[in-house]
């Protein structure tokens, strides 16, 4: 219980439930643009229903985008969002060439990687409490049939998640492990030990 207590107490100091960082598909991404980088790290990757393996990076704090359009073997074409939190990207990158897990040209870089590191400690996922059981994606919580869309996933220790929800619930999980995980409420105070379904 100690251990519980001082988590929170860390996690209410240093002002959790900020910018969502996990990856809902275990994929590590870099968007950096004439020189500024905008994502690097844990990301949302989606592929595009082309058939040609183009997709979307997406900042889990879902400020900054990008898509990249396969035009042809190891040619791409790509737009971006440029400012934060605008939901078009209609900013084009220009014609890109793949290098590796990258996408490159003189002005951008797109990289998708697979982190093992970071599906090791993923929240995303089904999940049973025993009492409840939950699922939760980069983008809804589901919980007893009640589907809510997700606003904020934060990592706040090497094992613990913030998760804010779109009607400003908020909810931790900590002891973040493969298999398991403790599910935690700081407005009702139930702390939940989980199992991955």
């Amino acid at each position: 219980m100690k251990k519980y207590f001082g988590f929170f107490c860390a996690a209410i100091t240093f002002g959790v439930f900020g910018a969502t960082t996990a990856s809902s598909q275990s994929t590590t991404c870099e968007l950096t643009v004439v020189g500024q980088t905008y994502i690097n790290g844990p990301c949302d990757i989606r592929s595009l229903s082309d058939g040609e393996g183009s997709f979307q990076i997406t900042s889990l704090d879902q400020k900054y985008f990008a898509y990249l359009y396969v035009r042809g073997a190891g040619i791409g074409e790509a737009f971006w969002n440029e400012i934060a939190g605008a939901g078009h990207a209609h900013t084009p990158l220009g014609n890109l060439r793949r290098e590796g897990a990258c996408w490159i040209n003189d002005t951008a870089r797109i990289c998708a990687r697979a982190s093992e590191e970071s599906s090791s400690l993923s929240p995303l996922g089904a999940w049973d409490c025993e009492i409840m059981r939950f699922t939760l994606s980069a983008t809804e919580y589901n919980v007893s049939g009640k589907l809510v869309p997700v606003a904020n996933i934060e990592q706040i220790a090497e094992d613990g998640f913030g998760i804010t929800l779109a009607d400003d619930y908020r909810f931790a999980v900590f002891d973040v492990r493969p298999e398991s995980l403790t599910w935690h409420s700081p407005k009702s105070g139930d702390t939940f030990e989980c199992q991955r379904e």
